[in-house]
């Protein structure tokens, strides 16, 4: 009798980073896959960038940079999940990367040593309206010669509703970790052969596993859907009653104070049962300071 398994989607920002976020032969896989790289180059090594360094987003909302990471040539990549957008979406992404670009200097370093800058963005929803293709790479090119690159910034958005109303869908890599993400969801009990024998996909819809996450993990991905929830609500009432830009800085306001408070709520309770201060500011994201503070109340 086959044995059917429990899933987590793939898509929230506790299983994106639980994927992508720990397992570097993962990120590099998507990476490949996904990427304008020149011809013949693989990733094949990738050293995560800590925490303090990953790109500001002030109106990220439910938009995660999960991903911050350098290979062995010095490339950075970002790899971002944005389940729901706003009008300035593109401006922010184009922000991070540059952002990240820059960073790589130190005052009075050399500009030559500079190295591009890769952002990997899924997305769900109609992004690049009256278009039907659903992988959108962009790069500076010269207006009149295009065969004049700038390879500094490479920017790509994948859109994951549109590939998935797809009759025809292909077996490349680049289709099996989309597939990966449409397809594995809350409902599926069986996944797909040709997903399962891909070793890279196989392996990361293993880490999606209901019993491999622990009780921290299920608050923090249930909370991230009643998120994103409440969000769509709003946003649908401020659009019929034309009052979306009022209500989405107030909506944003009080997602950010109510996220505030439920992650220090859920500190205290794992302080509560016995959880490790490391594993607390891992999972909450607090700060030293922060977690040390609510241990003396």
């Amino acid at each position: 009798m086959m044995t059917y398994c429990k899933y987590y989607s793939p898509v929230t920002d506790v299983t994106f980073r639980k994927v992508f976020g720990e397992h570097p032969d993962l990120t590099a896989s998507l990476l490949n896959a996904f990427l304008p790289l020149e011809e013949g180059r693989t990733i094949t090594e990738l050293r995560y960038l800590p925490p303090e360094l990953m790109p500001e987003t002030p109106a990220r909302k439910h938009s995660i940079v999960d991903v911050h990471c350098t290979d062995s040539a010095g490339a950075t990549f970002l790899v971002e999940m944005q389940l729901n957008y706003d009008s300035d979406f593109f401006q922010r992404v184009f922000f991070n990367a540059s952002k990240a670009y820059v960073r790589q200097l130190k005052a009075g370093e050399q500009f030559k040593l500079l190295q591009p800058v890769y952002s990997l963005n899924f997305v769900s929803g109609d992004l690049h309206k009256g278009l039907s293709e659903w992988y959108h790479p962009y790069q500076f090119v010269h207006i009149y010669h295009s065969d004049r690159v700038f390879d500094g910034l490479k920017i790509v958005f994948a859109e994951m509703d549109k590939y998935k109303r797809l009759p025809d869908k292909g077996n490349t890599k680049k289709d099996l970790w989309m597939r990966y993400f449409t397809e594995m969801t809350e409902e599926t009990r069986r996944p797909a052969p040709e997903l399962l024998a891909d070793p890279d996909i196989a392996k990361a819809i293993e880490l999606l596993e209901i019993i491999n996450y622990n009780e921290a993990e299920e608050y923090l991905y249930d909370k991230y859907w009643d998120a994103v929830s409440i969000e769509a609500t709003w946003k649908g009432i401020g659009r019929r009653e034309g009052e979306k830009e009022g209500l989405e800085k107030g909506l944003r306001q009080g997602l950010q104070q109510g996220r505030e408070d439920e992650k220090r709520q859920l500190a205290l309770n794992m302080l509560a049962k016995g959880f490790a201060p490391n594993l607390v500011m891992e999972i909450t994201g607090m700060t030293e300071a922060e977690v040390r503070a609510l241990a003396t109340l």
